[in-house]
């Protein structure tokens, strides 16, 4: 609960400061972001591995394991992809009560897959997957589940 309260705090007055709108459900930048999102969903499907899987008990708690354990659970393109497709099942789910979100094989999460960074050639794409990435992490913070985080 408190680490809900500290995310959402921090983000509205980042949102405000900035001058940044702040929606739920969708992207937290404007209208060009929108456009480039086919654009950088093509260059992430080309860096696979890993998976992120979600099981939404009965009880209202959700569990989302980052898995990749060959690489310490580091995010791969496609599991940035898959971030996001939970984070939309996630606030579709009005019966969710709260959220752990746990790494597999006893670690949490290394960073990104260093293969996929190094394969981004110039700051534009790089600032891309950036905001890619913080779009979806705005919106994973923005959810109705307060989280947990374990390893």
């Amino acid at each position: 609960m408190v680490l809900r309260y500290v995310g959402r705090h921090l983000l509205t007055n980042a949102h405000n400061a900035l001058g940044m709108p702040s929606r739920r459900g969708g992207a937290v930048y404007g209208s060009a972001y929108a456009v480039q999102q086919e654009e950088i969903r093509q260059k992430l499907q080309g860096f696979p591995g890993g998976s992120i899987n979600l099981v939404k008990q009965e009880s209202g708690i959700g569990v989302m394991t980052i898995s990749n354990p060959a690489r310490m659970n580091a995010f791969s393109g496609t599991m940035m992809l898959e971030l996001q497709d939970r984070v939309s099942e996630l606030e579709e789910w009005t019966e969710g009560k709260g959220l752990i979100v746990r790494g597999d094989a006893g670690t949490f999460c290394s960073g990104s897959d260093l293969k996929a960074v190094q394969a981004i050639s110039d700051p534009q794409e790089g600032m891309k997957m950036c905001m890619f990435m913080q779009n979806v992490l705005t919106r994973l913070l923005s959810t109705d589940c307060p989280l947990s985080l374990l390893h």
